[in-house]
């Protein structure tokens, strides 16, 4: 490895553009000498050799003098004992004083410097995220800490990426030779980039290129010899860079965004308004930019309490306006990218905010700006490339950042007509609502055949659950414009998975905007229907006896009145279970009863199930067994005959075997009270029923302690609170706890 006088030559040299022979026939040396002074060979050259070569070499004094003093100053190992720095370009901007966070990223970039020094090539980092996210500021802070460990140098460029002219390659080349200590430039573009490779193959180096566009202005620049750390900040991943690593930047956390407030504006201001402080993160989304701007803002107004900046805030209308402070402005930050989107991409990005989501996928999307999907998953591609949206840790789903929903809000305004707005919330309403009527197909019990939109049941429920804010809207968007018969629609195609889903949305004010809709309709006999939905929820989600009863007895006086004995029935069977809690069991049981005789005149074989089971219970509570036992086998029968075997009718047999198992356990039949459970376990599996799942699990548990099998027991009850802590069902993980007392009663 060459020491510090070969580096200095062979670096003169290469300015001068001469070769070594050149250079050995101007001084009237041997190429070897030169060769050799070079390559560290030559330990103690002469003085006069070193003149000769300086005076050959047309340096200016203060080159000649270092040379000299260079070849002097070495010990007999040929190592320099002249100041490390002495010769260390260097072109870093200055460092942020209060820079604050990111702990786990400029470890990585730390880990990334120490890996370089091993590379075969130069390590590049590219550290990508959204405008305002604090790359530039990462970048330079993390070449500041890691500068020592490169005695070449730490060198600068701004590629002015989001510029309309970024800083073109024979600029950047420019910057980088002076660094370098090149006094007189090549007069070419290509003859810069020689140079330039030729002095980054020398020596262990750090480059930072800040703001780089696209891949095409970072390769050219990239160092041509091993040891140098670079490190690329962009708004793009830059995928077409192989062989790179990649520290994408999120916004900061709640913990960091406190921190950087705090070394902005003081300590006590924070400290003494810290729920202020946090607010104020939270509405700048905790981006570091809007945070330094906010910061800013409170600094030169010392006046200000953070909390009076608060409610400026709050205003989401003029929040943008308020994020400036000088010439920093954080609606500037995403106009640069916004700007050097296509005209389609643009688009898409204001469509974002026409209604506001917590994700998007691309379906939702292409629904709001009526493109095809595949075109559209290209449009969000660009916008993530951008760095105007985020990939959502979910595949194919995207974020949009607080302060970027409110700036495509703004773009919106000013680009967008109302009646564009309004026919894009229409596509998007039409879209869920269509969506949610396939999935019901999957999910109702009596459908013989699946219908055409989903692969499975579970596939249906995924996308009820992922897209739930977005059908959620739906509903509500036409229920506001008197749009009656859509909201009946979804009531009645979301009943199936208000069954699986009890906390997914509030239930109660679906079925009452139901119940609302088919009084404007003047349809008796919808109203009923949904009156019977609303107190199941009213019952079920609120335990509002009172007015769960009210909305079953008008339930049944209307479905009386227009000849509908099938919703009569099931406005019986709900009544019954209201008494029941009531302590009414000769009432529950008239309407139970009843109820079979009405859902069978009604050829509604899955009420009538539904009845004789419910009707088993209460004879079992009040332990007439026999009876319970004969209509639940009347039931099980009636599944297999009346309905399809299909993942959808699955979990009404297994809650059937549930109460089989219940009645097997009561007559000591353990063995076989195991069996119908361990058969509803199946069932509610199949029909990817979780909730039903971990209830039946917790039944087995129970079952197993009575047969003396506590062993057995605790496994099924760890897979039980397992279930039910996945629903989040509270009350039945109440009896988790109960269950779990007496098995360790037991166990100890």
């Amino acid at each position: 490895m060459s020491g510090r006088l070969g580096v200095l030559l062979r670096r003169h040299r290469t300015v001068a553009g001469l070769t070594q022979e050149e250079l050995a026939e101007r001084a009237g040396l041997a190429v070897r000498t030169v060769r050799n002074l070079e390559l560290g060979w030559v330990t103690r050259p002469q003085r006069r050799t070193v003149e000769e070569l300086a005076d050959r070499l047309g340096l200016s004094a203060a080159d000649r003098s270092q040379l000299v003093a260079v070849a002097r100053c070495r010990d007999d190992t040929g190592e320099d004992r002249t100041g490390a720095d002495e010769d260390r370009a260097g072109s870093l901007p200055g460092d942020l004083t209060d820079f604050a966070g990111r702990a786990g990223e400029l470890h990585r970039l730390a880990e990334e410097a120490q890996g370089a020094a091993r590379a075969e090539a130069a390590r590049v980092v590219v550290v990508n995220g959204p405008p305002g996210v604090g790359k530039t500021s990462l970048v330079v802070h993390a070449a500041h800490q890691q500068a020592r460990h490169f005695p070449r140098g730490s060198l600068f460029v701004d590629l002015r990426g989001m510029d309309d002219e970024p800083t073109p390659l024979a600029q950047a080349l420019d910057q980088l030779l002076t660094a370098f200590g090149v006094a007189q430039l090549p007069p070419s573009t290509d003859a810069r980039l020689t140079l330039y490779r030729t002095l980054s193959g020398e020596g262990r180096g750090l480059l930072v290129l800040d703001n780089a566009r696209d891949e095409a202005q970072v390769r050219p620049l990239l160092p041509n010899g091993p040891g140098w750390l670079v490190l690329v900040s962009s708004r793009s991943a830059l995928a077409g860079l192989a062989g790179v690593r990649r520290v994408p930047l999120r916004v900061l956390s709640e913990e960091e965004a406190q921190l950087l407030l705090t070394g902005a504006v003081g300590g006590g201001r924070i400290a003494t308004e810290s729920a202020a402080a946090v607010e104020l993160g939270r509405l700048c989304g905790r981006l570091p930019l809007a945070l330094r701007v906010a910061a800013n803002r409170l600094a030169v107004r010392p006046q200000w309490s953070v909390q009076s900046l608060v409610e400026r805030l709050r205003n989401e209308r003029r929040r943008l306006d308020l994020l400036r402070a000088g010439d920093i402005e954080v609606r500037s930050a995403f106009e640069l990218s916004y700007r050097l989107l296509d005209t389609p991409a643009r688009r898409a990005f204001r469509s974002l905010a026409v209604v506001p989501l917590p994700q998007y996928s691309a379906p939702v999307v292409a629904a709001l700006v009526d493109e095809p999907v595949a075109v559209t998953e290209d449009l969000l591609d660009a916008l993530v490339d951008a760095g105007l949206l985020n990939a959502a840790a979910t595949a194919g789903r995207y974020v949009l950042h607080d302060l970027l929903a409110l700036f495509a809000a703004e773009r919106i305004d000013a680009e967008e007509s109302a009646a564009d707005t309004d026919a894009a919330r229409d596509r998007l309403a039409g879209h869920l609502l269509g969506r949610i009527a396939s999935a019901h197909g999957w999910l109702d019990p009596t459908r013989w055949r699946p219908p055409a939109g989903f692969p499975t049941a579970p596939a249906a429920v995924n996308w009820l659950d992922t897209e739930r804010p977005g059908w959620w809207w739906a509903i509500r968007y036409v229920a506001t414009r008197g749009r009656h018969h859509e909201v009946l629609a979804a009531a009645g195609h979301l009943y199936w998975y208000a069954e699986r889903r009890h906390l997914a949305v509030p239930w109660d004010e679906l079925f009452r905007r139901a119940v609302r809709a088919a009084q404007s309709l003047g349809d008796p006999v919808a109203e009923a229907f949904q009156r019977n939905n609303l107190g199941w929820a009213l019952y079920l989600l609120h335990d509002d006896l009172d007015e769960a009863y009210v909305e079953h007895r008008t339930a049944l006086a209307l479905a009386e009145a227009a000849g509908e004995p099938g919703i009569a029935g099931w406005a019986r069977c709900y009544l019954a279970a209201l008494q029941s809690r009531r302590a009414d069991p000769g009432a529950a049981l008239a309407n139970l009863r009843d109820a079979r005789r009405l859902l069978l005149a009604a050829d509604d074989r899955l009420g009538w199930i539904v009845a004789s089971y419910t009707l088993s219970d209460l004879l079992r509570s009040t332990g007439q067994l026999d009876e319970a036992l004969r209509l639940v086998e009347e039931a099980d029968q009636g599944w297999g005959s009346a309905l399809p075997d299909r993942p959808a009718s699955r979990p009404l047999r297994g809650w059937v075997r549930h109460r089989l198992g219940l009645l097997q356990a009561d007559r000591g039949r353990f063995g076989d009270a195991e069996a119908a459970l361990r058969g509803a376990i199946e069932d509610f599996d199949a029909g990817d029923d979780l909730g039903c799942l971990g209830r039946t699990h917790l039944t087995l548990a129970e079952v197993l302690l009575r047969a003396g099998a506590p062993e057995r027991a605790q496994v099924v009850l760890d897979r039980a609170t397992e279930l039910l802590e996945t629903v989040n069902d509270v009350g039945s993980l109440g009896e988790v706890a109960q269950v779990r007392a007496w098995l360790d009663e037991i166990l100890d």
